[in-house]
C-alpha cells in the first residue's frame, strides 16, 4: 500500500467510533477466515492433521502454544510419576539398548538422569496420541480462557 493511501486509511480509521471499528474488524476477520479456508482447500492442508495444526497455531497463537505445552508437560510429569511409582529400572532399559547398539551408556549415566531420559523418550513416543487431543481441544479451551470481543 502506498504511503499516501496508508495515511488516508489511518485518518479514516481514527475518525471511526469504537463500535464502528469493532464492526469493521469483524468483517475483515470474516474475509481473512474465508481466504484462509480457500487457501487450505487449494493446498489440501485443510484436510490433514498437520494443516489443522498449522491453522490452530495461526488462529490461536499464544493460547494454542500455552495449551500444547501444558498438555506436553502434564504427560511428561505423569510419565515420570508412572516410572517412579512403577519402580521401572531405567538403567536396565538403557543396558538393553546398549546390548543392541554396542555402546556402554548405562555404565556411565546417573540413575536419575537415566529416569529423566527414559521419561523424555516415552513422552515423545506419546506424541501421536497427544497431538490429536490438543488439536481437538484447543478451540474450546482457548475460548474458555480468553475474553469475548464480539
Amino acid at each position: 500500500m502506498p504511503k499516501d493511501e496508508e495515511e488516508k486509511e489511518k485518518e479514516r480509521v481514527a475518525s471511526l467510533s469504537k463500535y464502528n471499528k469493532e464492526i469493521e474488524l469483524r468483517g475483515l476477520d470474516k474475509k481473512i477466515s474465508k481466504l484462509n479456508t480457500l487457501r487450505g482447500i487449494n493446498t489440501g492442508e485443510l484436510y490433514t492433521l498437520r494443516g489443522k495444526f498449522k491453522a490452530l497455531a495461526r488462529d490461536y497463537g499464544v493460547g494454542f502454544m500455552i495449551w500444547y505445552w501444558t498438555v506436553w508437560s502434564s504427560t511428561a510429569l505423569l510419565t515420570y510419576a508412572a516410572i517412579e511409582i512403577g519402580n521401572v529400572d531405567a538403567i536396565a532399559i538403557i543396558a538393553k539398548a546398549d546390548a543392541w547398539t554396542g555402546y556402554e551408556i548405562s555404565t556411565k549415566i546417573d540413575p536419575t538422569i537415566g529416569t529423566i531420559g527414559l521419561t523424555m523418550a516415552v513422552n515423545e513416543m506419546l506424541e501421536p496420541l497427544r497431538l490429536p487431543v490438543v488439536v481437538l481441544t484447543t478451540k474450546p479451551v482457548v475460548e474458555a480462557f480468553s475474553p469475548k470481543h464480539y
